[in-house]
């Protein structure tokens, strides 16, 4: 009793900034107390992690591994697949380089002519009896069992552009959200929706433009998801520990990209691959009903103070704290100094300041978006193991991560932005003019300078 009432003497000057506020009630709770621990350690780094490899396993369930034209009657020669292979298939067509066998014709070969080996003067048609896989690294991927590669190659593109639309809609519609209907009802919805979309997406595969549906709403929450609980753990931290909350996503989103390889590699199979990451999805959206509370900061600047009560009485419980008596008049005067400030993308632009920052953060997001998406996709053209290739380049982010907040503390985020991407764009462009030079024809040379471009802009995004 004595420490309650200690407390509830204390109050909070009803003088203070709106914000200042808020920040002292959250520390009267303990602002870096056990729930504040346990929510981060599962919603900024586990479900970031889980939602980035349901996510992104789809990189590697959209392989197209190396194919070519299926021509049947091997089974009833004494050919080995090399030799039938030569017999049946053109080198060095279409889009092949050097002499490899072609990927979308054959020869219009009768008996005679293969047991004569003779295909001189032969018509060349295209794939008449479907295609073979490579299965080296894959047993099965998404192309590979719906046979979307030559004509239908386009096909795996326009996934991916399903991929890119469904987060430009989902970060834009789920962001406007989370400042009108709450934090938690926007992350219980995403993780849902990525739930539901990725699990739909391995029935889909053989309906394409349902599959596409799938691909779009599966990729469309990650970003929010994300977003909510970050937004949502910085709300309830102390300042100076805002900063831990967002590297811990950081890492969350790394660790995920890290585990895509691993839990690919483990089945093998595009629909083992996908599915597995649903069911760690499934345990964290069940521990977020009890969990996951609502901003207490929302709640009260929107007025919305028996219920921000009932948040912090419960953030208070875990951290074995107590309110203080004043708290809810401290609420009500924080939510009478927010009350007429809107929220939304038009009060990016209620000032001229405002407006030009808010441009120049969007065009950097859009160069660290296109840097990084167009790379991590790249990763399927690139020859040797694709579970290491994918796993180095995203390992290469832990690294990253402490060497970009380093810098910040030091030199500040500005600082740090600018020589970043004056680095990133030198870098660039020297790679760009080492890999189209014709002095560098070794293939020693060549993978340097596709490592380097890879590494460098992956590390900024």
């Amino acid at each position: 009793m004595e420490r309650e009432d200690a407390r509830s003497t204390e109050g909070l000057l009803p003088n203070h900034d709106g914000a200042e506020l808020m920040d002292e009630l959250i520390q009267q709770v303990d602002a870096v107390g056990g729930f504040q621990k346990l929510f981060n350690g599962l919603f900024n780094f586990c479900a970031v992690a889980v939602g980035v490899t349901s996510v992104y396993t789809l990189v590697l369930a959209m392989e197209v591994p190396d194919h070519w034209c299926y021509v049947p009657g091997r089974a009833s020669t004494n050919f080995n697949p090399s030799e039938w292979k030569n017999l049946t298939l053109p080198r060095g067509r279409g889009s092949e380089e050097n002499n490899a066998y072609s990927k979308c014709e054959m020869y219009n070969l009768t008996g005679p002519m293969i047991w004569a080996r003779n295909t001189s003067g032969v018509n060349v048609t295209s794939c008449q009896y479907g295609w073979e896989y490579d299965r080296r690294w894959f047993s099965r991927t998404v192309p590979s069992q719906e046979n979307w590669v030559c004509d239908k190659s386009l096909y795996v593109t326009n996934t991916f552009v399903a991929t890119q639309i469904g987060e430009a809609v989902g970060t834009i519609s789920f962001g406007h959200m989370s400042d009108t209907i709450g934090r938690r009802p926007v992350f219980l919805l995403a993780l849902t929706l990525l739930i539901v979309g990725r699990g739909l997406s391995v029935v889909a595969a053989p309906h394409y433009y349902l599959y596409l549906v799938t691909v779009f709403i599966g990729h469309s929450s990650l970003s929010s998801l994300c977003f909510a609980a970050t937004t949502t753990g910085i709300e309830l931290s102390s300042a100076e520990s805002r900063a831990r909350v967002v590297m811990l996503q950081s890492l969350g989103w790394t660790g995920g990209m890290c585990l895509v390889p691993l839990v690919a590699w483990l089945t093998g199979d595009w629909v083992s691959f996908v599915l597995l990451p649903l069911f760690p999805a499934v345990a964290i959206l069940i521990c977020a009903q009890s969990l996951f509370p609502e901003s207490p900061r929302w709640l009260a600047s929107g007025g919305k103070i028996l219920r921000c009560m009932r948040s912090l009485r419960y953030i208070a419980r875990i951290n074995k704290q107590l309110l203080p008596a004043s708290a809810e008049d401290t609420l009500r005067n924080f939510a009478e100094q927010s009350k007429g400030v809107v929220y939304g993308p038009a009060s990016f632009m209620s000032s001229v300041r405002l407006a030009t920052n808010t441009v120049l953060l969007v065009i950097c997001w859009m160069l660290n978006a296109a840097s990084y998406i167009i790379l991590l996709l790249n990763v399927n053209n690139m020859s040797g193991n694709p579970y290491y290739n994918f796993f180095w380049q995203s390992a290469v982010e832990f690294p990253a991560g402490f060497a970009a907040k380093w810098l910040s503390d030091r030199l500040g985020r500005r600082s740090t932005h600018t020589v970043t991407f004056l680095v990133v764009g030198v870098s660039c462009f020297g790679v760009t003019r080492i890999v189209n030079s014709e002095s560098v024809t070794s293939s020693t040379g060549r993978a340097i300078a596709q490592e380097v471009s890879r590494w460098l802009p992956t590390a900024v995004a």
